[in-house]
């Protein structure tokens, strides 16, 4: 099944980057090499500046840039002193990036990645010493970062163990929001229409906050998986948002049933979800691990799977269609015109 012909997905795996587009008989996917940097579990930051230029962070050599739309690629580590990269963001009016890492770290580019600083306080928040990670050496490390688009020096992370983390300064300072929420967590987006909700994913479910992020409650009802992938903010009616989960966490992904997976959505900005099957089979043994929309077609949407799949959904999620298969682990797409 055809993305769109003017859609492009760049698609992060556990073995390198792809490229997917329509090709008139379907999508057919192209390596963008990262091949041997080990897994791309974020997606890709396409500069706002440069579409042309494009930066990846991978588990083995940190942050890499592209400055020819993934043709080659060089890495752009100095000031980053931890390589196993987790997440990565661009602010969308100063440009400035911020890379997330494993041991929990936060470091800031205002060059474009040519220099990063170190948000240093992190580490010496006294939290830190309950942070870990259930797989040895038990670290952790910060799976997600949020921006908010009207103020660039307001960031907030999910530590996967570590509760979640906020910075009113550009990462200069840092609090660990820990009041209501998870300590196993995903990630956290902040609603664009009304950043004093928060929302953040979890191993146990989804968490919501209406004062800005300093208390959070659970938000799971109608949620019966609990192993949350990402949120999806419709760019057109932000109240309504989409996430995936699984029924058990990663270790029991190789029973018999796998992981048995659900899509969802929400009309009231996460207070409450539904779940989604149209054209979904009745029974998901591989895992999401990715779930990303298209900010130029509201109504668009996309889950990468263990499998390798991608599944697509046109109107909103009321149905869904299979459009990529046979990649190795699909862990992020970004969607690109």
């Amino acid at each position: 099944m055809a993305i769109g012909t003017d859609r492009i997905l760049y698609v992060g795996t556990t073995d390198g980057l792809f490229q997917a587009r329509s090709n008139g008989n379907g999508t057919k996917a192209s390596r963008l090499g990262l091949q041997g940097c080990g897994v791309l579990r974020c997606p890709i930051v396409i500069d706002r500046m440069d579409p042309r230029c494009l930066y990846a962070a991978t588990s083995r050599r940190g942050v890499l840039r592209s400055e020819d739309g993934g043709g080659s690629w060089q890495e752009i580590n100095n000031g980053v002193l931890y390589k196993e990269t987790w997440s990565l963001v661009q602010h969308p009016r100063t440009g400035d990036l911020y890379v997330g890492t494993g041991p929990s770290s936060v470091f800031k580019s205002t060059d474009r990645g040519d220099n990063w600083m170190d948000c240093e306080q992190l580490r010496t928040l006294p939290e830190t010493k309950e942070w870990t990670f259930p797989n040895p050496p038990h670290v952790s490390h910060v799976k997600g970062l949020a921006l908010f688009d009207d103020d660039p020096l307001f960031v907030f992370g999910a530590v996967e163990e570590g509760w979640l983390i906020r910075s009113k300064d550009g990462g200069k300072t840092w609090q660990n929001i820990k009041e209501g929420t998870e300590f196993d967590s995903h990630s956290v987006t902040i609603m664009p229409d009304n950043p004093v909700v928060i929302v953040s994913t979890s191993g146990t479910g989804v968490y919501r906050s209406s004062d800005g992020g300093d208390r959070f409650v659970e938000s799971s009802n109608g949620l019966d998986r609990r192993y949350m992938a990402q949120l999806v903010v419709h760019p057109a009616r932000p109240n309504v948002i989409y996430t995936a989960a699984a029924a058990v966490p990663p270790p029991f992904w190789r029973r018999p049933e796998g992981a048995d997976s659900a899509f969802y959505r929400s009309e009231n900005q996460g207070a409450s979800w539904e779940r989604l099957s149209g054209g979904l089979p009745e029974h998901f043994k591989a895992a999401p691990r990715t779930i990303v929309g298209d900010p130029e077609d509201p109504d668009a949407l996309f889950v990468g799977m263990t499998d390798g799949s991608i599944w697509m959904s046109g109107d909103g999620g009321q149905s869904f269609r299979q459009v990529l298969g046979d990649l190795p682990k699909v862990m992020s797409i970004r969607v690109a015109h």
